[in-house]
């Protein structure tokens, strides 16, 4: 039952977030629907039971679905008067039947390791220490309150709990439990799952527009989804990355084709991020950074993100619920910290971000593509750099000490960033592999005979 009630809360926020896919993106390829389904069905039910509770409507099933359907049907109805999808956007590729043979292994191999993943994110109750303490607790109180436990986030006794952190993932754990009807913490890891997979799809439909390799695509989708199925269950960097990775190649796509539209779109999920934690807030600070230097023409267009983050900050103000790196003498540890940087960087060194081999290629695409990078990439680079610099500032300011901070949340927060890192790496590498491939074959990478 338990893992039914799973099953069938991803697979109503798909279908409620389906229509509002569509009318987002109708000419989106169909992992990139599914994908955009997923995390806008989720952040709908979040926001219909906020709204519940505002009104003082306890929640129930009832009221939860019935919500969400109404969005669901506004959005159809709205869905339906627009233009028909439009296939010829991307156009159609003739490969050899043996490509398409390999690629499908490849898929294959990255099904086999997201069942691998699903086994391991519900294999027992989540047993993360920041899920017991931090976005458990605060989903299972709101549960037990039928609404959000305003009390509870203002209780002083409670800060322990991170009570300033935006509450969109509890809201979501709370989604997943009315459905089921009681508390259960080893299925909530299903929901973990569905963001990996989201951020799976979602990055295969942006690759498949760098390349018409079905052979390049599937394996880059396979090296990516490594690092996309986060292994820390129950905290918001697994929906942190998949949002906020979906809302920076929009934007990318964007600057690149001189679109207004995808700008937005890609603010919206960078707004959806920011409702998941601190971290996706300043990730729109950098985002708008990255327009700053590539295309300031669009930066009032990430007004969407904003607008999203904003009631959050204002309810933390009125409900008094401080961050804990704004208490204290901000300025004296500022200070203090500037006047010795050896215990962060001794730190940084010592508790590294892992990966080595994903770091060796990233850095090794950069060199091999240096050019593509600093003109194609700039906006995601700078972006990443920005937002690198936020995480290491967070270390600057903190009230606790500097090496037990970075022990527990350096390498937890870097991989926030990891996935649009490596997009970014294997959009550059594509070219070459297709380029060096291309010429071998005597041909160019779409197939015409070179001269």
């Amino acid at each position: 039952m338990t893992m039914v009630a799973a099953l069938l809360t991803i697979a109503i926020c798909v279908a409620v977030g389906w229509p509002l896919s569509m009318l987002l993106d109708r000419n989106a390829r169909l992992s990139l629907r599914l994908s955009t389904g997923f995390l806008l069905g989720g952040a709908v039910g979040g926001v219909v039971l906020f709204l519940l509770s505002s009104v003082q409507l306890r929640w129930s099933r009832v009221t939860l679905l019935g919500g969400m359907l109404l969005v669901a049907v506004i959005a159809n109805v709205v869905v339906r008067g627009r233009s028909p999808f439009d296939r010829a956007r991307f156009g159609q590729s003739f490969a050899p039947q043996w490509k398409g043979f390999l690629s499908t292994g490849i898929d294959v191999m990255t099904a086999v390791l997201a069942a691998g993943y699903a086994l391991f994110a519900t294999v027992g109750p989540i047993a993360e220490y920041d899920f017991i303490s931090i976005w458990g607790v605060k989903a299972r109180e709101f549960w037990i309150a039928g609404g959000i436990d305003w009390r509870f986030l203002e209780n002083p006794f409670n800060e322990f709990a991170h009570v300033d952190y935006p509450i969109l993932l509890p809201l979501i754990f709370d989604v997943q439990t009315v459905i089921r009807g009681s508390w259960d913490a080893r299925w909530l890891g299903a929901l973990h799952v569905a963001f990996g997979v989201a951020a799976v799809l979602a990055v295969r439909a942006f690759i498949e527009e760098e390349t018409v390799d079905s052979v390049l695509a599937a394996a880059a989708t396979l090296a990516l989804a490594c690092i996309a199925f986060s292994p820390w269950i129950g905290l918001a960097e697994g929906p942190l990355v998949a949002t906020g990775t979906v809302g920076l190649l929009y934007v990318r796509r964007g600057v690149l084709a001189s679109h207004s539209a995808d700008i937005l779109r890609g603010a919206l999920f960078l707004g959806i991020a920011g409702s998941f934690k601190n971290e996706g807030v300043a990730l729109i600070a950098a985002a708008a950074a990255g327009l700053l230097f590539t295309a300031p023409r669009f930066l009032a267009r990430l007004w969407p993100a904003i607008a999203i983050v904003t009631p959050w900050f204002v309810l933390r103000r009125q409900h008094h619920l401080q961050t804990d790196l704004t208490t204290g003498p901000i300025l004296d540890r500022v200070t203090s910290h500037l006047a010795n940087l050896q215990p962060m960087f001794s730190a940084l060194a010592t508790y590294t971000t892992g990966k080595p081999f994903f770091w060796i290629g990233a850095g090794l695409a950069l060199v091999l593509a240096f050019r593509a990078a600093i003109t194609r990439e700039r906006f995601l680079l700078v972006t990443l750099l920005v937002q690198t610099a936020f995480f290491l500032a967070a270390y600057i300011v903190t009230p606790h000490d500097v090496t037990w901070h970075v022990r527990w949340s350096w390498e937890r927060i870097v991989s926030q960033i990891t996935l649009p890192l490596g997009f970014v790496a294997m959009a550059l590498l594509m070219p070459l592999i297709e380029g060096r491939r291309g010429r071998l074959e005597g041909r160019t990478v779409h197939g015409s005979l070179t001269t």
